[in-house]
């Protein structure tokens, strides 16, 4: 039941009451992405240099990446991170960017619209589940 077992002896004053509750483990946020840098691997998988794609990219499509990936949230439950996001502009001016930059970066092929508003950055770019990322990005 018990991994070790403690005895202890604690004093307790007039009025004081002592409460056990068990330490339950914090899920951690990955603190990195896992960035494609334009090498091939054993498989024959060629990665996309996120990097030196995003620094040839426009304006708008680096805001519309940014957006991407700050919608990205860690799931706790199966421990992986959501790689679909739903971006919806606020005011006419933040679509017009999402226009301009999404068809950059979807020419370059590095994002896809997986339905109405929602997005995905390529998989051979941004690696988080990469067998479940490749079957959603085959798909559209």
């Amino acid at each position: 039941m018990f991994d070790k077992e403690i005895i202890a002896r604690i004093n307790l004053n007039e009025g004081e009451k002592l409460v056990v509750a068990k330490d339950s483990p914090k899920l951690k946020e990955p603190n990195y992405y896992r960035i494609g840098n334009g090498t091939m691997n054993r498989h024959n998988i060629k990665s996309i240099d996120l990097i030196k794609e995003l620094i040839n990219c426009s304006k708008p499509a680096q805001t519309v990446i940014g957006w991407i990936k700050d919608g990205m949230v860690w799931n706790h439950y199966d421990n992986q991170i959501e790689f679909i996001v739903k971006v919806v502009p606020e005011h006419d001016a933040a679509k017009q960017v999402l226009k301009k930059g999404f068809k950059e970066l979807s020419d370059k092929g590095l994002v896809k619209r997986v339905k109405r508003s929602h997005y995905m950055i390529n998989p051979n770019a941004l690696i988080t589940n990469y067998a479940k990322q490749m079957k959603v990005w085959s798909e559209v």
